[in-house]
């Protein structure tokens, strides 16, 4: 493997909270360092994270700056935020280490308990919903919507103004173990699908005929799931897709305009994509130069073999594996790294 291939994903909240000094001062220092040793050790570059659940990890008009944590951590690494824009201090450091950063900007991850968008709690009807339409998925945002689509846009050309090589349009989530409905194909029946679904197929994916129940020892109903009423998924799976897909290519356009990379990250098998399950096309958006990098996080849930993307790219654009895959590159958790701490 090529050293100049290896890259780090660092969630600066984490990596702040880790300290024992929590001055502004000694927190722009442990940037520096950690940046300068990763150069040293051979990685490329680093995925710096814009947001937590959420929340922005810098100076924002658009979202909502960090706060709000009770622990004390997050009360200390809260006054780091508020004082310095991180992201900006990150891409000052990685320049200045001669380093790629990369600002990782997540989709839909909006929620954890007491951390949150305010967007996201004003506009709980356009979360991701069940086929009953009584459920939805916390902190999942449907871009089927205008209002989500254009806070989104919104939020990245935000992300886009800071002086990083480029922004990584990333899927993974904290939020999915906060929903106890973790069967496929549970969320994503909002209106605007159905209705699109309707229009090209004259299936109404909300209707069901039949309902069965699961019940525990003493004969409670533990669950429920909802069966007849079939419909086409695999345009289903599209529709919701092309969602995604539209927000990629206008995402694409705002980033190369400005001089920047455009990756896209799936995000891991466990996270909302056996829920909310869309179609997603990483081979086509590079072939088509949509995206300059995909970041494949380990436990992907791979459904095409690596080859496919491989076989799929434009010169200059890479396939950065989190399985050490013999690629184009890997990725690797920062704290998956013994000994490469900066103090």
């Amino acid at each position: 493997m090529n050293g100049s291939s290896r890259f780090v994903a660092v969630n600066p909240y984490h990596f702040l909270a880790e300290t024992n000094d929590f001055s502004t001062r000694a927190a722009m220092r442990r940037i520096a360092a950690y940046f300068r040793s990763l150069k040293e050790g051979g990685f490329a570059g680093v995925l710096w994270s814009a947001s937590v659940s959420g929340m922005a990890l810098h100076h924002t008009r658009v979202g909502t700056p960090f706060g709000g944590d009770p622990r004390r951590l997050g009360r200390l690494v809260e006054a780091i935020f508020r004082e310095v824009d991180v992201l900006e201090a990150a891409c000052a450091a990685a320049r200045d280490a001669t380093l790629e950063i990369l600002a990782d900007f997540r989709l839909y991850d909006d929620y954890f308990p007491g951390l949150g968008s305010r967007f996201e709690a004003a506009h709980q009807e356009m979360l991701w919903e069940s086929r009953c339409g009584e459920f939805r998925l916390r902190g999942v945002l449907s871009l089927a919507y205008e209002t989500v689509y254009s806070y989104r846009l919104q939020a990245l050309e935000e992300v886009a103004g800071y002086t990083a090589d480029g922004v990584v349009i990333d899927l993974d989530t904290c939020v999915a173990p906060l929903t106890p409905f973790r069967r496929r194909d549970f969320f994503g029946f909002n209106a605007p699908i159905a209705d699109t679904h309707r229009s090209r197929t004259g299936e109404d994916i909300r209707a069901f005929d039949d309902v069965r129940y699961g019940r525990g020892p003493d004969l409670q109903i533990v669950d429920a799931e909802y069966v007849g009423g079939a419909f086409n998924r695999a345009i289903w799976h599209a529709v919701k897709g092309a969602s995604l897909e539209r927000f990629l290519s206008a995402a694409s356009k705002m980033l190369k305009n400005s001089g920047r990379r455009v990756g896209f990250l799936r995000g891991r098998d466990e996270g909302i994509l056996p829920m909310a399950r869309m179609k997603l096309s990483e081979d086509k958006w590079l072939a088509d130069g949509i995206v300059d990098d995909v970041f494949l996080a380990r436990g992907a849930g791979e459904d095409k073999d690596t080859a496919v993307y491989l076989a799929a790219k434009r010169p200059g654009s890479r396939i950065i594996s989190g399985a050490n895959e013999d690629v184009d590159g890997s990725i690797v958790d920062y704290r998956e790294l013994q000994g490469n701490q900066g103090d």
